[in-house]
């Protein structure tokens, strides 16, 4: 009876054990990870967040390339869809659709008006280590060849990478992703067969439960490269978030002028 006094009286006494850093995000709606904005197809080179969790969602890219010098200028707008599945705590499955996309582009003797389903990724992320502040984690995505983009020729590819997310605030994330990307075109056309390696660093303030500012620097090597600051706003309605943001490249051989996204998700677990 006196032994089970005192491991009653231990248990009640005990400290509460802190949770892990993925079970300690600020709001459940609320984004979290690298700004999911990019210069490749769909989410590809976009980096990836660390901690697995369910949702389903919506979102809108615009891009745009005005070289006033080359006489060329362009304008492309994605509609996505975009989900994933946490089939566990530490296991996650997500994909990403371009349901619509549109471009235009013009030149000083050209002008052209394309409107097609785009580019769809497939992939999963799995939880390799964790603690009460840190998280990291490995994933892969599949390009599939969804796109009618290039005529005669569909887009195939994957990427592998590894992500990370340090908490050491309540209201403070670092967060970091690398990752090699190999994509090629399969059909009547030449396979034009081009990989690449990124870089993402960055954090997540977050003052308040409700909402946070992401600021990221992304790096990319390979035929398509850039370096490029990203900035967006995050917000959260309760399980609903919202993610406002903008991009430019500063150097390589991408010519975007800008690329601004919207995404508005709903978070199941």
């Amino acid at each position: 009876m006196n032994a089970l006094v005192l491991l009653t009286f231990v248990s009640l006494g005990a400290e509460p054990t802190p949770p892990l850093a993925c079970d300690a995000w600020q709001s459940k709606g609320l984004n979290e990870g690298p700004a999911a904005l990019g210069y490749a197809e769909a989410d590809v080179a976009t980096g990836r967040r660390a901690c697995p969790r369910s949702e389903v969602g919506l979102g809108a890219r615009f891009g745009a390339i005005i070289d006033t010098p080359d006489f060329y200028g362009s304008v492309n707008v994605n509609g996505l869809l975009y989900g994933s599945w946490a089939v566990r705590s530490t296991t996650e499955v997500f994909a990403t659709l371009e349901a619509v996309n549109f471009n235009y582009a013009v030149n000083a003797v050209l002008t052209s008006t394309q409107l097609t389903l785009g580019n769809m990724t497939l992939g999963a992320t799995q939880v390799l280590t964790q603690s009460e502040t840190f998280v990291g984690s490995v994933s892969a995505r599949l390009l599939l060849p969804t796109s009618f983009e290039i005529p005669g020729a569909r887009l195939i590819g994957g990427e592998l990478g590894a992500s990370g997310s340090w908490r050491p605030k309540e209201w403070l994330e670092v967060h970091g992703y690398l990752g090699g990307d190999l994509s090629g075109a399969i059909g009547r056309a030449a396979s034009l067969p081009r990989g690449g390696v990124v870089l993402v660093a960055g954090a997540q303030l977050t003052p308040f439960k409700w909402g946070g500012l992401v600021l990221d620097l992304t790096g990319r090597l390979g035929p398509l490269s850039y370096f490029a600051p990203t900035v967006a706003f995050r917000f959260a309605i309760g399980k609903v978030g919202l993610e406002l943001a903008a991009t430019r490249p500063l150097a390589g051989t991408d010519r975007h002028t800008v690329i601004g996204g919207l995404r508005v998700n709903y978070r199941f677990d």
